[in-house]
């Protein structure tokens, strides 16, 4: 006797489908930095870190880490859209649009 449902073959196929849809996506990024990689500190001065994307200086909390390749990107380097750098979010769009998304 089981007390839950168990899931169809289609269930299994829709929960399945975003997750392939992200391993392939990672397949083509490279990543730049492993997560939880510090950032490059600015050799000019002490407290600030370089953006990876524009190489502008920043505090480290101006500084957010890309979940797909582990750049860290400022603010205006960073899509809210998708959580991720400029970079990573410019190959979200085309795979989108070539509708593999």
């Amino acid at each position: 006797m089981t007390l839950w449902k168990k899931n169809s073959k289609a269930a299994q196929q829709k929960s399945s489908a975003p997750s392939e849809k992200f391993r392939e996506l990672k397949k083509e990024i490279a990543v730049m930095r492993k997560q939880g990689e510090p950032p490059t500190k600015d050799p000019r001065t002490f407290s600030q870190y370089l953006c990876d994307l524009c190489a502008t200086p920043h505090p480290v909390t101006g500084l957010r880490q890309c979940v797909l390749c582990g750049r860290w990107a400022c603010d205006a380097c960073w899509k809210d859209d998708y959580y991720t750098c400029k970079s990573c979010a410019g190959l979200i769009r085309i795979h989108s649009l070539m509708g593999r998304e």
